[in-house]
């Protein structure tokens, strides 16, 4: 079987983009066998040293998984989450035939005095007032696939910690508390899962993640919460849709802008 080789490119690379491609093309399927290092070796005619490294590359982008420490299987189709929606990962996994599910890890009301100045600011939090601090692994499936660190100004949202924050807390605000989101600045950075995020979730070690700072708005631009989420990149494909600044600015005056501005200040 002829192999396209790309000059100038690692022979490793190029055979781990090919493998990739049969993968998405539903050559090899889900938990599929995919060749040994030896048969690999044999089949694009590189040592089996180049063979492992193309292996390696791809289980870091979560394609395949390894088994009984030598063998390498079809990971399963990754979960699809849109950024670009205001709605919640509970109701985008539910509406792709996904089970949703969250631990929670910490349920908790902080004074404004117990916040971080990146928190009150991003929630406008006056003197006095306080927040609800909200930690949950959310699941897909019963497997974990992120971790969501959330603030919700409590002046919003009385006897917010009394609901099962098991469920869509998204759900729950929409239903009880007539709060709609609609919109939200994000920045998301690229990381590798640290060792107490990896113990909470119950996962290994250093998986890619991709993590994201989050202030969300609702219709009426006012900023509901502050969240730190952590995605693992190995089970989650991300999309995100564009739009021209002129229109995410429309009908918000400089509210967006400056959210923006706060998440970057800092180095956040």
């Amino acid at each position: 079987m002829a192999e396209t080789r790309t000059p100038n490119r690692p022979i490793y690379r190029q055979v781990a983009e090919q493998i990739a491609e049969e993968i998405e093309a539903g050559v090899l399927p889900a938990d599929a066998r995919i060749s040994s290092e030896r048969e690999l070796a044999e089949r694009y005619g590189i040592s089996r040293m180049t063979a492992r490294a193309a292996i390696n590359i791809l289980v870091q982008r979560g394609l395949i998984v390894r088994r009984n420490r030598s063998r390498a299987y079809v990971a399963q189709p990754k979960f699809r989450f849109d950024l670009s929606s205001p709605g919640g990962l509970h109701e985008q996994l539910r509406k792709a035939g996904v089970e949703p599910g969250a631990k929670l890890i910490t349920a908790e009301m902080l004074p404004c005095d117990g916040l971080s100045p990146k928190v009150t600011q991003a929630l406008a939090l006056d003197e006095g007032a306080s927040a609800y601090h909200i930690v949950r692994v959310r699941t897909a499936n019963g497997e974990p696939i992120a971790v969501e660190d959330s603030y919700f100004p409590a002046r919003l949202f009385p006897d917010l910690l009394d609901f099962n924050l098991t469920d869509s807390i998204y759900g729950i605000l929409r239903k009880y508390f007539a709060v709609e989101p609609a919109g939200s600045v994000q920045e998301l950075e690229i990381s590798l899962l640290d060792a107490e995020w990896a113990e909470i979730m119950g996962v290994a070690v250093d998986l890619p993640t991709l993590e994201i700072w989050r202030q969300a708005f609702t219709a009426d631009n006012i900023p509901f919460e502050f969240a730190h989420d952590i995605y693992r990149g190995d089970r989650i494909l991300f999309i995100a849709r564009t739009a021209s600044p002129e229109s995410f600015l429309a009908g918000s005056g400089q509210l967006w802008q400056q959210a923006l501005d706060n998440l970057q200040a800092d180095g956040v």
